[in-house]
């Protein structure tokens, strides 16, 4: 065929007459092998089980629930996870006698897998809802669990006890989480009950260690340190007092000792300690060193200091001073001497006491330094102690409702997944669709025959018409002789389109006949057939007992 000169419809036509038999055949052929095939693919039977998530009876104004409520799409992964578990599967594949070839040929995993691909969960909305789904989100709360199998008694059974396992396994669950929450929650009031012992007896070892330094002594410790204060003020107006009258009665011991005789006087001894005692009058009159009376006062008590030690060199001296010192006190000058003992005791009870008043106000002094550091170490335990306590009474109404909680999932009466419409065994098979399988090939075998018939028209190079003749050869055709049949002729081709005819439906009946058996062979018999040979086999009589014979 030649494509050169341009490709007509009319030359489509000849082709289509001229290969009509080759396009046939191979639809034919096509047609019977995907007959063959859809009817030994086994049959998959589908079963489906609806679950229905019910709210809890009890009203959430009075009890709450304790679990978070999940959306739809967690809620349906979990729903997912917990059905496709592989504990839950195997328990299935195992009790019910699943995959027994493919458990042979394949691992438990493998085996898992493939029972996973065949297991589909989806929400199911109603047509109202639907309806309102684009308005507003729509809570869905029903579910369709299915499964694909063989045996269409198997594929119910196994949907219906992946349902009826996974609300067996969601109630002990939330059973558990209510009881785990109860246990966290004690767990935690525990805890806090031991850390408030603990910060209680802190706080009483911190003010058993810092007794008088507590914030509360403060004002005492004030007080108390305003008193010392005061004590000393007073004890060194006591003790001024007592050195001035020590000094006076001094002054009044020499004075009489002048009266009584010039001895005590011109005696340099006498008259030593009598500087000494004008000296130490003046100093208590508050002069210093560089007033005239008492640096006149110092350069006599040298002098006389001086004279001592040169008379001291004799022996003789010596024995007369001792016999002049020994001389008899007058009576003024023994009362001037003991009121300046009596003076001398006051001063130095003065200075005891202003010694012991200051030791006491630095003890006081002391507390009131320590008492910022003890209270800001107590207040850290009492902002402890009072947010333990806060958690405590948190946790303690936490508890109440983990308790109540709990009680009410023990009950069921939180919600709760229910079975609203058990599967049943399907009684027709879902896979394959073989009306569409063979369809399909047809479809393929017509168009192989057309790509084939296209292919030898091409390869061929002979003229099938005048008109193509003519067109190669740039020659003018004129006439043409048409083939011409004899009677033997036209009987070779009948005989040879009857010989065709047969082997086709001898073919036909050979692949129908083996489609049927191989489809009986991979699914067993037909639904009604098997019910009815059933039916007769259940209505045959029983045959008589030895003694109703005769």
């Amino acid at each position: 065929m030649d494509f050169e000169q341009g490709f007509q419809i009319s030359d489509l036509v000849r082709m289509a007459r001229r290969r009509a038999w080759l396009v046939a055949a191979v639809a034919g052929a096509c047609l019977l092998a995907s007959v063959f095939v859809a009817s030994i693919l086994p049959n998959e039977y589908a079963s489906s089980a609806t679950l229905l998530v019910e709210p809890q009876t009890i009203s959430s104004r009075l009890v709450e629930s304790g679990l978070s409520d999940r959306d739809v799409n967690s809620r349906l992964h979990l729903i997912q996870m917990q059905i496709l578990s592989r504990g839950r599967l195997s328990r299935v594949i195992e009790e019910l006698g699943l995959y027994k070839a493919e458990s042979q040929e394949m691992t438990r995993e493998k085996v898992i897998s493939l029972m996973r691909d065949e297991i589909t969960l989806e929400p199911v909305l109603p047509e109202l809802e639907q309806q309102l789904k684009g308005r507003r989100e729509v809570e869905i709360n029903t579910f369709r669990l299915s499964f694909r199998h063989r045996s269409a008694r198997l594929a119910a059974d196994v949907t219906n006890r992946l349902a009826n396992d996974f609300i067996d396994e969601h109630i002990k669950e939330r059973v558990e989480i209510a009881g785990d929450t109860f246990e966290f929650i004690q767990a935690e009031l525990n805890r806090l009950t031991q850390r408030m012992r603990e910060v209680e007896n802190q706080i009483a070892s911190g003010k058993s260690e810092n007794a008088g330094q507590l914030p509360e002594d403060m004002g005492s410790n004030q007080r108390q340190l305003e008193r010392s204060l005061a004590g000393i003020r007073s004890a060194e107006r006591e003790l001024a007092m007592a050195q001035s009258d020590e000094s006076f009665f001094n002054q009044q011991a020499v004075s009489a000792a002048v009266l009584s005789g010039g001895n005590e006087v011109t005696n340099p001894a006498r008259r030593l300690e009598a500087l000494e005692l004008d000296l130490n009058a003046l100093r208590s009159r508050g002069l210093t060193d560089a007033h005239p009376d008492i640096i006149s006062t110092t350069e006599q008590i040298d002098s006389l200091r001086a004279q001592l030690e040169a008379e001291a060199a004799s022996a003789g001296e010596e024995e007369e001073e001792e016999a002049r010192t020994d001389q008899p006190l007058s009576l003024a000058q023994q009362n001037a001497k003991a009121e300046a003992d009596r003076a001398r005791l006051r001063v130095a009870s003065a200075r005891a006491e202003i010694e012991r008043l200051r030791k006491e106000a630095g003890d006081f002094e002391a507390r009131l330094a320590a008492t910022p550091r003890v209270a800001e170490q107590l207040a850290a335990f009492e902002r402890e102690q009072l947010h333990l306590i806060k958690s405590y009474q948190e946790y303690s109404r936490k508890r109440l409702d983990a308790n109540v909680s709990a009680d009410m999932e023990r009950r069921q009466k939180g919600e709760q997944f229910r079975v609203l419409e058990a599967a049943y065994p399907s009684p027709e098979a879902v896979s394959p669709n073989r009306p569409v399988i063979v369809l399909l090939g047809l479809v393929m075998g017509v168009g192989l025959g057309g790509v084939l018939a296209f292919l030898l028209e091409a390869a061929d190079t002979s003229y099938k018409s005048s008109r193509t003749l003519q067109e190669q050869l740039r020659i003018p055709v004129l006439a043409s002789i048409p083939a011409v049949l004899l009677d033997s002729d036209r009987m070779a081709r009948r005989r040879m389109h009857v010989r065709r005819a047969l082997a086709a439906a001898a073919l036909t009946s050979i692949v129908l006949v083996a489609s049927v058996v191989g489809n009986w062979t991979v699914n067993g018999l037909p639904g009604p057939l098997r019910t009815l040979i059933e039916g007769q086999t259940e209505a045959e009589p029983a045959p008589p007992a030895a003694g109703e014979q005769g």
